[in-house]
């Protein structure tokens, strides 16, 4: 309950307790995409912002948060977002999503169909923060390529280009600076955030903690314990009796 969140504007950092701190992103290319979510900073969530950073200090690049709607993950992922100045991609699933859905946006220009980067694509290449929500509701074709992205740092695009990790790249003999025409190399900073609700009822889509969990750095989001439930609810509510609350 003592943590605090510690932004310092000079060092352009973020601190939570004494261990773990992250430098921010310098000026965001597109400062629209940063999240500015309506967040009030309680216990509970604090302490799974600082699991969060420190699962990004140690390294990880791929995010898992596993919990019932309504716990908080959208907010939390949304503020660890504005914390550190990244700029999000977004995209819900569903379980009419297509691998060609996820990889390519359709649009009508002239009168002829044309095909552009989807989010996931203009996230991996720009070193953005690919956020995937309700993964659960997605078909497992999806499930796998979201795996192949996390695990191997590959993903084959529908028009034939591919999307390839530095270190993939280097391992086939190409140079990152200098990558063939059917190669996207996925920046460095590429940060990948999937939201899933817990396997089982009510929640009946796809187990894509058994799929993929060993993949991702796992961060199971609980209901609020009481002392932060009354704190986030008094921020909201701040003429409510507390109680009331």
């Amino acid at each position: 309950g003592n943590l605090s969140i510690d932004v310092n504007e000079q060092l352009n950092t973020v601190s939570i307790g004494p261990e773990v701190s992250l430098s921010r992103r310098p000026v965001a290319e597109q400062p629209e995409k940063v999240p500015h979510p309506l967040f009030h900073s309680n216990p509970a969530h604090t302490v799974v912002l600082q699991g969060l950073m420190r699962a990004l200090k140690l390294g990880e690049q791929s995010l898992l948060l596993i919990g019932n709607q309504g716990v908080g993950k959208n907010k939390l992922t949304d503020r660890l977002l504005e914390l550190l100045n990244i700029e999000r991609e977004y995209v819900q699933l569903h379980r009419d999503t297509t691998i060609q859905s996820l990889t390519m946006l359709p649009s009508l220009e002239l009168g002829k169909i044309t095909y552009e980067d989807s989010p996931m694509v203009r996230a991996a290449r720009s070193g953005r923060a690919l956020v995937v929500d309700e993964a659960d509701k997605a078909p497992l074709e999806v499930v796998c390529l979201l795996k192949a992205l996390a695990e191997d740092g590959e993903v084959m695009l529908h028009d034939g280009r591919r999307l390839l990790s530095h270190q993939r790249l280097i391992a086939e003999g190409g140079n990152p600076s200098v990558p063939p025409a059917n190669v996207v190399p996925i920046h460095p900073d590429f940060l990948l955030i999937v939201l899933a609700n817990r396997p089982g009822f009510p929640f009946l889509g796809n187990n894509f903690f058994r799929e993929c969990g060993d993949v991702f750095s796992v961060h199971v989001i609980n209901n609020l314990d009481m002392i932060s439930e009354v704190e986030l609810l008094s921020a909201y509510g701040p003429a409510v009796n507390k109680s009331v609350i």
